[in-house]
């Protein structure tokens, strides 16, 4: 189920570049990267509206706003939110739309293991990645005095989580001038996107205004017309979220340039990949000294359960699948200069220390690494109790 959906491309680009300058506010310019001008290229020779691209959510999301960012640079291009991720990925793979933006790790809630399930069951590859700064906001519907009569979070559940110590310590607290040392519980409800706990809250007929809040975007918050009672709410005073650009494998996007944003500044090359494992003393550290030996950096290792059934790797005999088998996502830095005979002597080492191994592309990622600070709430605990 498609939730937006744009007819003229060509009109749709004034408000992808819109909402990109407005999410990324005083960015200095930069040098453009090389991929950047690609995709640019590629856009303006192509004139009509080349592709289509879907994420989760609706306009206003978080999803919606990383998606601003990949695509501002190609006019031709139509944006259209589904409902859920396993949606994103089946538009892609029915070859209803060219490319999905899906986020897959939170800088304080951690990984969206959904994303990296549909990685494995459907024939996609990461075509770029992106760090999103997002700042998350409560709001309620107008009327509301303050935060301090907020009953009910909504938000989707890894918002909530990177969200938990202000709803933790500064919603959870006794009611002014009750005398009481016991704090009073915050009810939280996960939904399926930012965008739907602003559109649940801005329709609940029932509740008085202020018992119920959203955590979501300030774009949510005024396209459903909600005040904001608190911004910028995240565990940490930088939060980011990691989205990946996917593509189908054989799809007529495997041919093109990837889209990527102008001010990327030396993006990092990045390739990522999954493996099962014979379940035996060793085969870990055999399979991570395949990069070890070669002085090449691993990023990350997430580990899923190994899936049986349909849903099984395809080429991976699904009745050698026992309880507790995983799989192996590995991703790890390219190095410059890297020849296709040294890539294909890594690989044939690692087929080597695996039963199956899949291959999810080369990429250029942006992510920002700063120090982690948590966030300071006096200055907003001030103005919630002045409000």
């Amino acid at each position: 189920k498609l939730h937006t959906g744009v007819a003229g491309a060509r009109s749709r680009a004034p408000l992808i570049a819109a909402m990109a300058e407005d999410q990324d506010g005083d960015q200095p310019t930069a040098k453009r990267s090389r991929v950047a001008e690609d995709a640019s290229s590629m856009a303006s020779s192509a004139g009509e509206a080349m592709a289509d691209v879907v994420y989760p959510g609706e306009e206003g999301s978080l999803a919606h706003i990383a998606t601003t960012k990949f695509f501002k640079a190609m006019p031709g291009v139509a944006l259209h939110g589904v409902d859920s991720f396993a949606s994103a990925f089946r538009e892609v793979v029915c070859r209803r739309a060219m490319y999905a933006v899906i986020p897959i790790e939170n800088s304080a809630s951690g990984t969206l293991h959904k994303t990296y399930d549909l990685l494995v069951e459907h024939d996609v590859r990461i075509g770029g990645e992106l760090g999103v700064r997002e700042v998350y906001c409560l709001c309620a519907k107008p009327g509301a005095a303050s935060a301090a009569g907020v009953h009910r979070v909504l938000s989707h559940p890894n918002i909530l989580e990177a969200c938990s110590s202000f709803i933790e310590t500064r919603l959870s607290v006794a009611p002014r001038g009750s005398g009481s040392a016991s704090s009073t519980a915050i009810e939280t409800l996960a939904t399926r996107s930012t965008t739907e706990a602003a559109r649940r809250v801005a329709e609940d007929v029932e509740s008085a205004p202020g018992a119920a809040a959203a955590i979501a975007t300030k774009q949510a918050a005024r396209r459903f017309g909600l005040t904001i009672l608190a911004e910028d709410i995240g565990n940490d005073a930088f939060l980011e979220t990691r989205y990946v650009l996917i593509y189908l494998r054989q799809g007529p996007a495997a041919a093109r340039p990837m889209p990527f944003p102008h001010e990327a500044i030396s993006p990092q090359r990045k390739r990522s990949a999954c493996f099962a494992l014979n379940n035996e003393p060793g085969s870990i550290f055999r399979l991570l000294s395949c990069w070890a030996l070669r002085s090449l950096d691993i990023l990350k290792v997430e580990t899923r359960p190994l899936p049986s059934g349909h849903r099984a790797p395809s080429g991976l005999q699904s009745n050698s699948v026992r309880l507790w088998d995983y799989l192996f996502y590995v991703d790890y830095a390219v190095p410059p200069g890297q020849t296709p005979e040294e890539h294909a002597r890594l690989w044939s080492a690692l087929a080597e220390f695996s039963l199956w191994a899949k291959d999810l592309g080369t990429y250029p990622s942006q992510i920002t690494r700063v120090e982690k600070q948590a966030q300071s709430w006096t200055e907003m605990v001030d103005i919630m109790t002045k409000a």
